[in-house]
């Protein structure tokens, strides 16, 4: 006996060398070991068989629950044994490495049940903590070697080695949340009004026919567009209240058309401006007076900064 847990011994130092992290689900672990008694009075330093199957669940990447039992025939003096059963759950954290061998800890307790109680052999809990390696040969196929010492809490402590295969099933799946990511595209800007220009263009009574000597300031204009290419500008219309408003409408349109084409014949781009008629509504003088009526036939300008 003292053979075979030298063997375990030896199995895990050499294990050692290249290391890495398994991701199965579950498995199912059978083995075999020698059980070492180092602080009984009357059976310290004798050595037992253990052999026994273990079965464990990975909880997240790298930790894993395990509960397993153990059977050992313990041979007291004067030709008297008696079988022992181990019952314990153990928490294990992996080691995540780049190979096919990964180490481990782990930790627990459990229960002792003997068969016959001799030399302070008696039934009752045990804590636990060792080291262990495991070796992915296949992937359906584990080595694990492990060491552990128990301490009775009776006050009496072994050290157990173990060699086993695990059979691995299923894969263990992280769960991540999915954060849906959105690309944000920048909402085109909104021009800003920067100031109303009035023409000081004015149609005779139901006339949309711009009159020569106007032409200068409408080049004016234009020459002040032609300056500021960050500004665009709607091309308004007006009428007084003499007619129908479909009428006027129709005839405020045409006298912004009208100034819009002699601006685009001065080097404005036409893209840059629009065209807008307000017939009669927007009046800035009384149209019960002639004088009045004059001043609301106009043309006007509304200039945006665009950036």
């Amino acid at each position: 006996m003292n053979k075979l847990c030298g063997v375990s011994i030896v199995a895990c130092s050499l294990l050692g060398g290249s290391l890495f992290a398994a991701d199965n689900l579950v498995e199912i672990t059978p083995q075999i070991g020698g059980s070492y008694h180092i602080s009984n009075d009357r059976y310290k330093n004798n050595m037992d068989l253990v052999y026994g199957l273990k079965f464990a669940n990975r909880v997240s990447k790298e930790v894993l629950v395990e509960v397993g039992y153990e059977y050992s025939n313990i041979d007291y003096a004067h030709n008297i044994s008696a079988s022992q059963n181990r019952y314990y759950l153990n928490l294990v954290k992996e080691f995540y490495t780049e190979s096919s061998v990964s180490p481990y800890i782990l930790g627990g307790f459990g229960y002792e049940d003997f068969s016959k109680n001799f030399y302070n052999m008696d039934d009752d809990m045990f804590g636990q903590y060792g080291v262990g390696i495991r070796w992915a040969i296949a992937s359906n196929f584990h080595l694990k070697t492990e060491l552990r010492h128990l301490m009775s809490f009776d006050g009496r402590s072994d050290i157990v080695a173990t060699l086993g295969f695990s059979i691995p099933f299923g894969k263990y799946v992280e769960e991540y949340e999915v954060v849906e990511i959105t690309e944000v595209q920048e909402a085109p800007k909104e021009p800003v009004l920067s100031h109303i220009h009035t023409f000081k263009v004015q149609f005779p009574f139901d006339s949309a026919v711009v009159n020569p000597k106007y032409y200068s300031e409408i080049k004016d204009f234009a020459l002040y567009m032609q300056e500021n290419k960050d500004k665009t500008a709607i091309i308004s219309g007006h009428t007084d209240s003499v007619g129908s408003d479909e009428y006027n409408q129709r005839l405020s349109e045409n006298r912004a058309k009208a100034v819009k084409e002699k601006i685009v014949q001065e080097g404005v781009e036409s893209s840059r401006l629009q065209v807008k008629g307000y017939g009669e509504s927007r009046p800035i003088s009384d149209n019960s007076t002639a004088h009045g009526r004059m001043e609301n036939r106009r043309v006007e300008a509304e200039v945006y900064n665009v950036k």
